[in-house]
């Protein structure tokens, strides 16, 4: 049986889940019509398009995302730290009838400082009442979020995603560089070297004098270069090397994020299922709205 349709509405794609009676996933969907791509009207008619038969029988729906954002289908304000699942089912707001929008979640010491949508529902999916840990989600923008006794504490993004994409793409660094994977012992190397030393910047540069001296072999340069990037978001991540680390991301990459905090010292380290903490997540917080 049915119990509610969750939505993880992403700004290029989408997550549907079809949940049971426990917050269980019966079935899920995807497709790539994110809210990146779509006036405020058009979010109705994807939503119909891709859970329309799940819906039949009146079910409720919860979404998270980038739905909620300001150029979304309406607008979901954010809810400031600590925050749990309670805080965020407080703030929901219900473009239509029987559809509910979680609101994101920011950070403030003074104004506002740092934002998120979406990560906050996998954060309180993958953390239940009582259990503490770091969520660590990869990306273009990727977040470490604190989690105590199953509330968001705090969080911090890096944009150590969008920074490697414009190194390779738009520099003098970063011309002709392959796709990276290919070489283990460069990324080893850039980690190290980001971690032992802050100046990242001046790494940066090293990219291209290393090929040139012939210290780093071109095929490995890619992944020197992510090393580098990982190595200092892992330096300034707001996290002990004794925590629980949850990783949450897509297998390439977190692979590569779990190799860079076994350098770093991290002793409590797994890969987790995004698709599951977001669902979970959906559940806690609609259940919350009761």
């Amino acid at each position: 049986m049915t119990r509610l349709v969750g939505i993880d509405w992403g700004t290029t794609n989408l997550r549907a889940f079809r949940l049971g009676e426990e917050g269980e996933v019966l079935e899920a969907r995807s497709d790539p019509r994110g809210a990146g791509g779509l006036t405020p009207d058009q979010f109705p008619q994807v939503l119909r398009d891709v859970a329309g038969d799940w819906l039949a029988s009146g079910c409720a729906v919860m979404i998270c995302g980038m739905a909620g954002a300001r150029a979304g289908w309406v607008e979901a304000p954010y809810v400031f730290c600590p925050a749990g699942p309670e805080d965020l089912a407080a703030q929901v707001v219900q473009p239509e009838d029987g559809v509910a929008i979680a609101p994101g979640v920011a950070l403030s010491a003074d104004g506002l400082d740092d934002v998120m949508r979406g990560e906050e529902t996998q954060a309180v999916g993958l953390f239940g009442p009582g259990e503490s840990g770091v969520m660590v989600a990869p990306g273009t923008h990727s977040k470490w979020i604190a989690v105590r006794d199953g509330r968001i504490e705090r969080f911090r993004t890096f944009a150590t995603g969008e920074l490697f994409a414009a190194v390779r793409t738009a520099t003098l660094i970063g011309r002709g560089l392959p796709e990276p994977g290919a070489d283990d012992a460069a990324f080893d190397e850039g980690v190290r070297l980001a971690l032992a030393d802050p100046a990242i910047t001046a790494h940066l540069f090293s990219v291209r004098v290393r090929q040139l001296s012939g210290g780093l072999d071109p095929q490995g340069a890619s992944d020197f270069l992510s090393g580098l990037l990982l190595g200092a978001e892992i330096a300034a991540a707001p996290a002990e090397r004794t925590a629980s680390v949850a990783i949450v991301g897509g297998e390439g990459l977190s692979a590569r994020y779990a190799r860079g905090l076994a350098l770093a010292g991290f002793t409590s380290v797994r890969v987790a299922a995004g698709e599951t903490a977001a669902a979970r997540g959906l559940y806690r917080i609609w259940s919350m709205m009761k």
